[in-house]
């Protein structure tokens, strides 16, 4: 088992990061017997209030083509995408968003840009954005795991069709 951590503060009473088991899955703090819980974003709803939807996970692709401001799209069945296909894999798109396959096609987007020192170094480690520059961690909905990653990350809603994946706040 290997543990990556850099710029850990005293603060910072467990350090749980990038620990996984030998299945892959990963562990609460450096007991590796015990597979942590994922965050997975909800699935399309529609307010009733308003009527309109708030789209998420796997859609048609007409219900993908209503949405008209988007942050980037990416074509799933293009090879640079090919990372997507499996679970835990991510993309870095244009410099900017993470996009990472969270599990059997649910995907999650975030901001590649560390909340720590703005530095444009995330990427997704099976269940969760890390820092790779000091060591700050993010849950797959931005929320911040340790000291470092506090302040939180900023994460985006993701909707698909099977072949074109579109990233939108």
């Amino acid at each position: 088992m290997a543990v990556l951590a850099a710029c850990t503060v005293k603060n910072d009473a467990v350090l749980e990061s990038l620990v996984v088991n030998s299945k892959g899955q990963p562990v609460v703090s450096l007991d590796s017997t015990k597979a942590s819980p994922i965050a997975v974003p909800p699935a399309s709803s529609t307010d009733p209030g308003s009527g309109t939807t708030n789209l998420s996970g796997l859609v048609s692709t007409d219900q993908l083509n209503t949405i008209k401001t988007f942050i980037v799209k990416v074509d799933l069945t293009a090879s640079t995408a090919t990372a997507l296909k499996n679970d835990g894999g991510y993309v870095i798109v244009n410099g900017t968003v993470v996009v990472a396959n969270i599990a059997n096609g649910q995907y999650v987007a975030a901001q590649n840009l560390c909340t720590h020192q703005p530095r444009p170094n995330i990427i997704f480690n099976r269940t969760e954005f890390y820092c790779t520059d000091h060591g700050a961690r993010f849950s797959t909905t931005g929320t911040g795991l340790n000291t470092l990653g506090s302040r939180g990350l900023t994460v985006y809603r993701t909707a698909n069709d099977g072949k074109t994946l579109v990233v939108f706040a």
